[in-house]
């Protein structure tokens, strides 16, 4: 019996399942990075904001590539910021699709003057 052949043949089947695995905890790892980032920029978004920087906070939005949106209701206001994370392992782009959309949201106030 050669046990080295049958070692191989193992390893070959269960080759691709743990590509496969380590691909999607890269890109779990990957969104995870990309929603701290996201959160960052909110912040950033946010101090333009509530500062009455209208064209610093438009032009920050469109060099980061960010969807940004004002949601009102009542007194309170809340900004959302969207960004696209490019999913590239196979079987995880089929579960949460190949352009996943994280979002972060933070309730803001206008100075008083604004």
């Amino acid at each position: 019996m050669n046990r080295k052949g049958q070692a191989l043949v193992e390893f070959i089947m269960i080759l691709p399942v743990m590509l496969i695995l380590l691909m999607s905890l890269f890109d779990i790892g990957n969104i995870y990075v990309k929603k701290y980032e996201l959160n960052k920029d909110l912040d950033v978004v946010s101090e333009y904001y509530e500062n009455n920087k209208e064209t610093d906070l438009i032009s920050y939005v469109s060099k980061e590539n960010l969807e940004f949106t004002l949601n009102e209701s009542d007194n309170l206001k809340v900004l959302v910021l969207k960004k696209k994370v490019k999913i590239n392992a196979p079987i995880l782009s089929n579960i949460l699709g190949r352009n996943y959309v994280i979002k972060s949201e933070k309730p803001v106030l206008r100075d008083l003057n604004g």
